[in-house]
């Protein structure tokens, strides 16, 4: 995967805060990316996943009511292959080391930028590949 395939992936924004899902969409469609679905909450995410089968989930942590990793879990049910990539605005080394636990794809710390968000999107396709889980 290079940068230029980005645009010919889907993806599933999941993030509770409304300026959070607009700059990572943003960040998203500056880099080509056009089929872009955003749910603000556990259940619409399924929903969500289940009716557009994104190729990628970028997945808030700390949300109101399911949290991130419970919802990691709902979504490896819905979508065994998609890759995920944990975005939080928490610096904690406790959420990295949990992340790498529950096996995601990549993690980030908001506020993403282009580039590192195009990195870790190429990353962890790439680990998703490797791994074939």
């Amino acid at each position: 995967m290079t940068e230029a395939d980005i645009k010919n992936f889907s993806y599933l924004i999941v993030d509770d805060d409304d300026f959070s899902q607009e700059v990572m969409a943003s960040v998203l469609t500056s880099m080509g990316g056009s089929h872009i679905h955003i749910a603000e909450d556990g259940e619409s995410a399924c929903r969500l996943a289940k009716q557009h089968r994104p190729d990628f989930v970028l997945l808030d942590i700390y949300m109101p009511g399911v949290d991130g990793w419970e919802l990691l879990a709902q979504l490896r049910r819905i979508l065994p292959q998609v890759v995920v990539i944990m975005v939080t605005g928490s610096r904690l080394p406790a959420d990295f080391t949990k992340s790498m636990d529950h096996r995601v794809d990549g993690f980030c710390i908001k506020p993403v930028s282009a580039n590192i968000m195009c990195k870790s999107l190429i990353q962890a396709r790439q680990r998703r590949q490797l791994t074939g889980s």
